[in-house]
């Protein structure tokens, strides 16, 4: 026994079943007749059959194609078996059986529909069974029997022993059930009736609080009910009326019971009709009396496992003319093997829902369309085996069935590939991810996209392993997506792919990669800080210590607006506080640390210098000082990014301004500098990069370089000492008026600016960075010691580069000099780049026009000095130059 359950009424839509088995006297007669299609006692109806007939025989082969004709030409003991679907505008019953030898009218499962009423007038012995209609009317007849059949209303005129039984009457505006007349010894059992409301004319009823079910008072003389549930149509002002019974109207089933001795009224439940929309809540589901007179048992009887059996015999037979039936939303169909060649044996499961268990008392059929041509295959189990002939790609699908006459066909098939036989062989495209500028999400900058769907198998590939051959783990799959890899360092790998197939075969391809750096566009930013370690007590740096920091691009936070993509970063690095000479490395974290440096400081000095360097790992550079402790300011002053960005171009080195030749740069001062239009750079310049060289300065102090217009940064290009000339490059954005703003901080300084290029969206190249190289070093190997007025000439640039980004670094200087970087082949320009100190080792960032041969001069003005030119990056042309 299960748990009780509230009142409610079963409603409508759900998973049903129409009709019965016969009854004991119909049972008998086709044991008489025989069960073949042309059994005498057996007339048959198909409106749809073209061979159907009114004046035929009602045999399968020649069904009739009304009702009414086959009713008149059956005898006592036949039956009419009436085709699913719907039969002019009413059906006329006028022919009687015999006591035992009824004539029976009976429906398709899942109920025949009927245009109009059914009527029997003036006959006996006739079943009605699994019927539809709007109307069934029983006039001056007797022993009739309505059986789980659905209509809108059931009236009997002075016809005695009128049995209704297991009946669903609804949605009209009379009573659902009366018995007229003289209607005496009937049975009413199991029916459900909710009648005074029409759902196509909602409220339209012109007596919405009428009885459901009403008994005359003739007819109330030996009549039995029970088991039946009612829903009169409550509103707010007062409620419906279950039953009036001789007269007397009563509005509960103890009050009926009370005034017929119990004849009436016994386990019947009446429900508010704003319940009946919850079949969980029905009193219909598991609750029929099955020793009802004219009980027909369900065909596929369901025992809901979430109701209590009320019933009598099995207990969960429903009320009403329907049958609760498992409901069976979905449907799906999966196949052990969906890809296979022709010949193979494979399997089909079919897996319904919404239910994890199935009820116990399930019939579940399941007809099977394999897609491909073959006949349908109809089964009780949940899994079928089929063997595909020819290749091709075929949909099989599932429909499933409980008996409801309602099935249900998958939402969702399944694919099955049937290939020609044939060997397995790994197959794949190995490309460099380069995003497109309008990619958002980020992407690894030495990234690489292994496609494996190249692969050919007639199987399933089950198992894709790629190896990306820089010792990382390799990456297993189960299907031939392509996969993206990043990896730490530019270099040449060698890409395995491995494939296995669920025939256990497998195949290996191996593909050679060579990880490199995309040329890139620039992104101007307004100079923000990133990192200083004076503001930061847990960043010590030390020698000899790896210390990384975070550069935030894309949704990271922090990111100040950076989009996504970005490979390289433009720093502007700044040590301050050393306790000893010393210099700083900058590399990209997770690549192996360079042998360069990019900042070289004195002890107790402040030195910067511009840094262009690849984000590493986790979007992270690193930095290391060679010995001593010191403080490390770094700010960001751009970003490059491929498919996106400005483009450089550079330009044979020449002087903005000296105000050597007007007047120093005072305590506070700000002086604006022209720039577009001068010296090469046009109008549409975003950036310019020029060479900051400070001179005959009064007082330590630093240099901000910024876009004119705009708002000076917190950032500072140059640390000006007096008794030293001191330079730095810098990349800086154009102002609106074509201007960038020089500030001097403190005391007075001469300043010279020169330009060595610009970016505008119009320029001519694109930079590609590399893993630092180092050009040149003439402390070693055949290279001589330059002396006064000389040129050392630097190559070992890639071929087709039209500049380079160089750190160039002085050591070991005899006197104070300068050096001038250029073009090789190039008339020396009147511009430096390195301001030298005697006895100091001076670097600083150089972008240069290349020679045609892929070389650079480097001139030494006095004294001697050994020289050292790393290489961290080039720029081609991004189209063909005319």
């Amino acid at each position: 026994m299960r748990p009780n359950r509230t009142k409610g009424l079963l409603a409508a839509g759900l998973v049903t079943v129409l009709g019965g088995i016969p009854t004991a006297a119909t049972t008998a007669s086709a044991a008489t007749t025989g069960s073949a299609d042309d059994a005498p006692g057996v007339l048959r109806v198909d409106a749809w059959d073209p061979a159907c007939s009114d004046s035929g025989t009602g045999t399968a082969a020649k069904p009739f194609c009304s009702v009414n004709a086959a009713a008149a030409a059956a005898l006592p003991g036949q039956t009419v078996e009436v085709a699913r679907g719907t039969f002019g505008s009413g059906t006329a019953v006028t022919k009687s059986g015999e006591p035992g030898r009824p004539i029976t009218i009976r429906g398709a499962a899942g109920g025949t529909a009927v245009g109009g009423d059914v009527r029997l007038s003036g006959v006996h012995d006739v079943v009605v069974e699994s019927m539809h209609a709007r109307e069934v009317l029983v006039t001056g007849s007797s022993r009739v029997t309505v059986v789980r059949t659905e209509a809108s209303g059931i009236k009997t005129v002075d016809s005695p022993g009128t049995t209704l039984t297991n009946n669903t009457v609804a949605d009209g505006c009379t009573a659902g059930i009366e018995l007229a007349g003289d209607s005496s010894g009937s049975n009413l059992f199991n029916n459900v009736v909710r009648n005074h409301f029409s759902p196509s004319a909602p409220y339209s009823c012109p007596n919405p609080e009428g009885a459901e079910i009403v008994v005359s008072a003739a007819s109330a003389k030996d009549t039995r009910a029970g088991s039946n549930t009612v829903a009169p149509y409550w509103t707010n002002s007062g409620n419906g009326t279950p039953y009036v019974w001789a007269g007397t109207r009563h509005q509960t089933p103890e009050s009926l019971a009370a005034a017929t001795d119990g004849r009436a009224g016994k386990h019947d439940y009446v429900v508010p009709r704003w319940q009946s929309g919850s079949a969980l809540n029905s009193e219909v589901v598991d609750s029929a009396d099955e020793t009802a007179p004219g009980f027909v048992p369900a065909a596929h009887p369901a025992d809901d496992p979430s109701r209590p059996n009320l019933g009598t015999g099995l207990g969960y037979h429903d009320r009403g003319a329907t049958e609760r039936q498992e409901p069976i939303t979905s449907a799906q169909l999966t196949a052990d093997q969906q890809r296979a060649p022709y010949g193979t044996e494979i399997t089909l499961t079919a897996t319904t829902g919404p239910e994890k268990a199935h009820w116990p008392t399930s019939v579940m059929t399941y007809r099977y369309d394999f897609g491909d041509g073959t006949p349908a295959v109809t089964s009780n189990s949940p899994v079928v085996k089929h063997t595909y002939t020819k290749p091709g790609t075929f949909s099989a699908n599932v429909t499933v069935d409980t008996g409801g006459g309602q099935p249900f066909t998958g939402g969702y098939g399944v694919q099955v590939q049937v290939t020609a036989p044939g060997p397995l062989t790994a197959g794949a495209t190995v490309q460099q991810v380069v995003p497109d500028r309008f990619d958002t999400a980020d992407a690894p900058p030495l990234g690489v996209r292994v496609d494996p769907s190249g692969t050919s198998s007639p199987w399933h590939v089950s198992k894709v392993v790629v190896d990306y051959g820089d010792g990382t783990p390799a990456v297993t799959r189960n299907t031939l997506d392509a996969v993206v890899h990043g990896y730490a360092s530019p270099g040449d790998y060698t890409v395995t792919v491995t494939v296995t197939d669920t025939a256990g075969r497998t195949s290996t391809a191996a593909y050679p990669f060579r990880a490199a750096y995309a040329p890139t566009g620039f992104l101007r930013a307004e100079a923000y800080r990133l990192v200083d370690t004076r503001q930061d007590p847990n960043l010590d740096l030390r020698g000899g210590a790896e210390v990384p920091f975070t550069v935030p691009t894309g949704s990271a936070p922090g990111a100040n607006g950076v989009p996504g993509n970005v490979t390289t970063v433009v720093l502007n690095v700044t040590v301050t506080d050393a306790t000893e000479d010393t210099h700083l490395t900058v590399w990209p974290t997770g690549q192996a640390r360079p042998i360069t440096s990019n900042v070289n400081v004195a002890a107790g000095r402040t030195s910067s210098n511009l840094v262009t360097v690849p984000i590493g790992d986790a979007k992270r550079i690193s930095t290391l000082l060679n010995s001593g402790r010191a403080e490390v300011i770094v700010d960001v002053v751009g970003f490059y990014r491929p498919n996106g960005g400005d483009l450089f171009t550079p330009l044979a080195p020449s002087r903005l301004v000296d105000t050597r030749e007007s007047s120093k740069l005072g305590s506070g001062e700000t002086r604006a500098v022209k720039v577009a239009g001068v010296g090469g750079v046009p109008a549409d310049a975003t950036s310019v990069v020029l060479n900051l060289t400070s001179t005959d300065t009064a007082t330590d102090t630093h240099l901000k370089v910024y876009a004119g217009g705009g708002t000076k940064p917190v950032s500072s290009n140059l640390n000006p000492e007096p008794g030293k000339d001191k330079a730095n490059q810098v990349i800086v954005p154009v102002g609106p008026d074509g201007t960038v703003n020089v500030y001097n901080h403190n005391g007075s300084t001469h300043v010279i600016l020169d330009v060595f290029g610009y970016y505008s969206p119009n320029g001519k190249a694109t930079y590609t960075p590399t893993v630092p190289v180092r050009l040149t070093d003439t402390r070693t190997g055949p290279f001589a010691k330059p002396g006064p007025d000389s040129t050392t000439v630097v190559g070992g640039i890639p071929a087709g580069a039209r500049a380079a980004v160089l750190n160039v670094t002085s050591t070991n200087t005899t006197e104070d000099s300068y050096l001038t970087v250029h073009a090789h082949g190039a008339p020396r320009p009147g511009t430096s780049n390195l301001n030298l100190l005697a006895g100091q080792t001076v670097p600083n960032h150089v972008t240069t026009p290349v020679g045609a041969d892929g070389k650079v001069d480097i001139y030494n003005h006095v004294g001697s000095t050994d020289i050292i030119a790393d290489l961290f990056g080039y720029f081609t042309d991004a189209w063909p130059q005319s």
